[in-house]
């Protein structure tokens, strides 16, 4: 005679409890065992419907003749189509026009879908020609016009020589650079 301890309740057979079983175990060793890392680049309190993150981005521009024009890498992106803006973290951009050679690298930028202009900003050090080192906290970059300005203070080397001031334009084209202000330096013949 068996006794039910609770009425109306029967016990689950043998090979309902091993698929139970076996199930549960698939999860315990499928789930992560580290919290799986999101980047940390919810900059507006919430993520919405429709935006995407990466990790390890590389981004290529083309010039018509398929030759690589414009190449910016990234550690995260994370791209908010509603106001089709893409926002960059270890960010460096890089051209590659003969005569035009630009490197720029900084900790955060953001790249704007509709004028394609990239901010940078965070240790921004950018090398304008082949010995000329920029250093200052923001820049914008136009890859189209291939025009860099900034309204920080900048600090400008070459070699041993050193300018700062505040402000920039420099054409990347025709390799003028121009501190706007407050310009002191030092040239060392």
């Amino acid at each position: 005679m068996s006794r039910k301890l609770i009425p109306g309740f029967r016990a689950p057979g043998l090979g309902l409890s091993l698929l139970l079983l076996v199930l549960a175990a698939l999860v315990w060793w499928s789930w992560p065992q580290h919290p799986l890392p999101l980047p940390p680049i919810d900059w507006h309190g919430q993520i919405h419907k429709g935006d995407q993150a990466a990790e390890d981005v590389v981004m290529r521009q083309y010039t018509a003749t398929g030759k690589l024009d414009l190449l910016a890498t990234a550690q995260t992106a994370y791209h908010e189509p509603g106001v089709d803006q893409t926002i960059l973290r270890q960010v460096t951009v890089e051209r590659f026009k003969p005569g035009q050679q630009t490197h720029l690298r900084a900790n955060q930028g953001i790249e704007d879908g509709h004028s394609h202009m990239i901010t940078l900003w965070g240790n921004v050090i950018g090398t304008l020609q082949p010995d000329t080192r920029l250093l200052t906290e923001k820049v914008h970059y136009d890859a189209q016009t291939g025009i860099i300005t900034s309204r920080e203070p900048v600090r400008l080397e070459r070699g041993q020589d050193w300018m700062t001031g505040v402000g920039l334009w420099a054409s990347v084209k025709t390799q003028e650079v121009n501190i706007l202000h407050d310009v002191r330096g030092m040239y060392v013949p």
